[in-house]
């Protein structure tokens, strides 16, 4: 049985939740401050809302190029996502959970818990996600400290 990792992010912002759920939601701006390129591919069946439950995003960071499932989405509290194709990981869901702490100010808690295809990189994978997603997280902060509208 291979070894489940999970990492965990807390991250408070000055700006307001639906701001916040807003930019994670649009697959289109996640590239504005993780290291890939992220763009949607697939539109949810939600006429409403294309970034919905069923819509899809391709991430390249290379060498990975990963197609990633939105599975939940309960506006403006959570978002979950599965990987969804061949990838380095398997078994991947990452789950962000937001919540107002105030008029301008929410967190986001971001789980993400995954299996290593090959076991033995694991440990490596994981060192990689914390760095790579919790510098993004953070930049994110500092941009909604500099602009709230963000």
């Amino acid at each position: 049985m291979a070894e489940k990792h999970k990492i965990h992010f807390i991250q408070d912002y000055n700006t307001s939740v639906t701001r916040l759920f807003s930019f994670f939601s649009d697959h289109n701006r996640m590239g504005e401050v993780f290291p890939a390129f992220i763009r949607r591919i697939k539109n949810s069946k939600e006429a409403k809302n294309i970034n919905g439950i069923g819509s899809a995003r391709l991430l390249i960071a290379f060498p990975v190029i990963l197609q990633e499932t939105v599975t939940q989405y309960i506006e403006p509290k959570l978002i979950e996502y599965r990987i969804t194709s061949v990838s380095p990981l398997k078994n991947h869901i990452g789950t962000l959970n937001f919540t107002a702490l105030g008029e301008q100010k929410s967190r986001l808690e971001y789980t993400i818990e995954f299996e290593a295809l090959i076991p033995p990189t694991g440990f490596i994978l994981k060192n990689l996600l914390e760095k790579q997603v919790g510098n993004a997280i953070r930049e994110l902060s500092r941009r909604f400290d500099n602009n709230p509208n963000y």
